[in-house]
């Protein structure tokens, strides 16, 4: 289980309602939009701390959003990842939405149409 996940949001933390907003850029938070779409096997929103290749699932996404990757439910089947496992220390965003526009991206870009969090809009 180790190498599916970050075990805690690492100091930096996009999902930490605790970090200033600004370290990525509005245009990032497009582009990562799709982590956080339900369904599918798409690629997981992964801990910018881990090294390129060797990515691990960031621990804020799981604990946020990442139930709703189909990605996610298969490796917790395969017994690779232990929701139970997985904590924080501190607030967190409460939808992938929130944290994107908190960090500049407009409410209204299409990037951000079809979040779970917005079934019920």
């Amino acid at each position: 289980m180790p190498d599916f996940c970050m075990r805690r949001p690492c100091p930096e933390c996009p999902w930490r309602r605790d970090v200033e907003p600004g370290k990525f850029s509005p245009q990032r938070f497009r582009d990562l939009a799709h982590t956080a779409m339900e369904g599918g096997l798409r690629p997981l929103f992964a801990c910018h701390m881990t090294q390129e290749n060797r990515e691990r699932a960031c621990a804020g996404f799981l604990l946020v959003t990442g139930w709703d990757s189909n990605a996610v439910r298969y490796a917790n089947i395969q017994g690779r990842y232990d929701p139970a496992s997985v904590s924080a220390d501190g607030p967190l965003y409460a939808t992938y939405r929130e944290m994107a526009e908190a960090n500049g991206v407009d409410p209204a870009d299409p990037a951000l149409d079809g979040l779970p969090e917005d079934r019920d809009r």
